[in-house]
């Protein structure tokens, strides 16, 4: 059975995602900050419980601004159309999550393979905390005058990805100043200025998924990454955090992970639409 989710299922909800926490950090960052009804904020989900007589077997959500987020364990074909009729009205960006189950929800949407202008699947990697080393590294949180910095940096990391200018859909400015705002991003000092920082893009119950790893340009290669999230990580274990959660990018970007200490736990997929598509009738 496939329903809406209601407020007394919050408890059975929270406990579901956490015992599959590497791949629903969005999914559980939502419901513990937004709940099931906020229709405002663009990261405000809506939920979906696939349920047995055991209780709850899966979650789909669809978030205010467009995006699908899902913990479908062994979803199907037929299933999938289930989720594609729900959806007819809705205005799709794009969906993330474990990497199989966004491939079969995307497949029985009424749009063409065409209209994703990323379709990723990366490895997805996590940690306990208390298994990272202490660093010595100088990190620190952005200020006002870093504003045009991050802006540059932003830019460039969305090239280094593939994504062009202003690759997920914020001004580069406005994505600067939340990060100044938010004060969830770190930034490495060098010897000659800032030279990489990091970031945390999602957080529920004790995990933190990390993000926006970016080393600048010309100090590639000479271990920085691994020095900023290390740094990252030892700050995060203070505040109580008791593990991390990333997917990595590239092969280079694994190998700095592995080396840190990540375990491979599964793969994770991102897809973006080029543009936002009206769902219809099924194709």
């Amino acid at each position: 059975m496939i329903r809406k989710a209601e407020e007394n299922d919050i408890p059975a909800m929270m406990a579901f995602l956490e015992g599959r926490i590497a791949s629903s950090m969005f999914l559980l960052g939502n419901l513990e900050r937004f709940s099931i009804d906020n229709r405002d904020h663009p990261y405000g989900t809506a939920f979906f419980l696939r349920e047995t007589g055991d209780g709850i077997t899966g979650i789909f959500g669809a978030t205010n601004g467009g995006m699908l987020l899902c913990q479908l364990p062994g979803i199907g074909a037929t299933e999938a159309q289930t989720y594609a009729h729900l959806l007819q009205g809705y205005v799709l960006r794009g969906m993330t999550g474990e990497a199989e189950q966004v491939a079969t929800i995307l497949e029985a949407l009424p749009f063409e393979a065409e209209a994703l202008r990323v379709n990723d699947v990366d490895p997805l990697y996590m940690i306990e905390l208390a298994q990272v080393g202490e660093s010595d590294a100088v990190v620190r949180a952005p200020g006002a005058e870093d504003k045009a910095l991050l802006t540059e940096w932003f830019r460039q990391m969305d090239e280094d990805n593939g994504l062009g200018e202003g690759g997920d859909m914020r001004p580069l400015e406005v994505r600067a100043e939340e990060a100044i705002a938010s004060e969830v991003v770190w930034i490495l000092e060098g010897d000659d200025g800032p030279v990489a920082m990091s970031a945390v893009n999602a957080h529920a119950g004790h995990a933190v998924q990390i993000g926006g790893v970016f080393v600048r340009r010309d100090r590639r290669g000479q271990g920085l990454a691994a020095q900023v999230v290390t740094a990252q990580l030892a700050e995060l274990r203070e505040e109580g955090f008791a593990r991390a959660i990333l997917f990595a990018g590239s092969d280079t970007a694994a190998r700095v992970y592995e080396k840190i200490g990540f375990q491979r736990v599964g793969e994770y997929r991102v897809a973006l639409l080029a543009d936002p598509v009206p769902l219809g009738a099924l194709r």
